[in-house]
């Protein structure tokens, strides 16, 4: 148990090295060519981690093209642009909303709300209210604040299309590898004049090997212990990155006591859904 608590805090802190990277690359190189160069390293450590694993039925392939396409491409791409316009400390929780997204969608198909659920929305509200405005006088990019906030609605669709698939077959690492191949063939085609320069783009590499590992040891927990232990340890990480964004990204992110209260706001909520 002592060891699998240290993993899921590694976790944690890979996610965040994963931020950290992906803010000092979009500082140096495009965020699109940046994107597309994190997601062809994933795709590479997942399709490695693959070899031997491989299982293929229409059904299982459609829900996790569908899924990855959703998590990988656009959940990404909004993510990077989200880090772009207003920094990894704003980011980072914003994203992590996708656990009440997950709830709502469960609502949705005929879950019960509850009064957790009712804590939890009220409190990723204001951290959310609290991170768009991070400063006295300074207002957060309100189209940065949506992609952020929209981060987190795809995952959590993505999430749901995870479940279908994975009842079909439940390995998550080879899932996941169809998902990223998917969406690294599909990126050329929505996005032209791609630079594929891994010189200039290699904080966007050393992001993708950083949340690579992070995702395999994240679903490696997820096969011993119970979701309620997993998703609050793991959902630490906008701390980590706002004391990683402080040692290594000083002068380029917002830095207050509303940053602070909005990130514990939005992870209090998340972790009254597993109380």
């Amino acid at each position: 148990m002592v060891l699998d608590f240290i993993i899921l805090i590694a976790v944690a802190f890979l996610f965040s090295l994963h931020q950290i990277c992906i803010r000092k690359g979009t500082i140096e190189f495009d965020v699109i060519s940046g994107t597309f160069i994190s997601i062809f390293t994933t795709a590479f450590i997942f399709s490695a981690l693959s070899i031997n694993r491989m299982y293929f039925t229409a059904e299982f392939v459609v829900f996790m093209i569908l899924a990855g396409v959703l998590h990988f491409f656009v959940a990404r791409t909004a993510f990077y642009n989200c880090i772009n316009r207003i920094g990894a400390n704003l980011a980072g929780p914003l994203s992590a909303t996708r656990i009440y997204f997950a709830a709502l969608f469960g609502f949705l198909i005929g879950e019960v709300i509850s009064i957790k659920i009712v804590l939890m929305t009220t409190f990723i509200f204001l951290g959310i209210v609290l991170l768009s405005n991070p400063k006295k006088g300074v207002r957060a990019d309100f189209a940065g604040i949506i992609l952020g906030i929209a981060t987190g609605l795809t995952a959590a669709f993505s999430s749901v299309l995870v479940k279908f698939g994975m009842q079909i077959y439940p390995d998550a690492i080879f899932g996941s590898s169809i998902g990223y191949l998917s969406s690294l063939i599909l990126y050329p085609i929505f996005f032209r004049n791609i630079e594929f320069d891994l010189k200039k783009g290699r904080f966007f590499v050393l992001g993708g090997i950083f949340v690579g590992f992070g995702h395999f040891l994240r679903y490696y927990e997820l096969i011993k212990m119970p979701v309620s232990v997993v998703e609050p340890v793991f959902s630490i990480y906008p701390l980590f990155t706002i004391i990683l964004s402080y040692v290594f990204l000083k002068e380029k992110e917002i830095f207050s006591l509303r940053v602070v209260l909005g990130t514990i706001s939005i992870l209090l909520g998340i972790n009254f859904y597993f109380l």
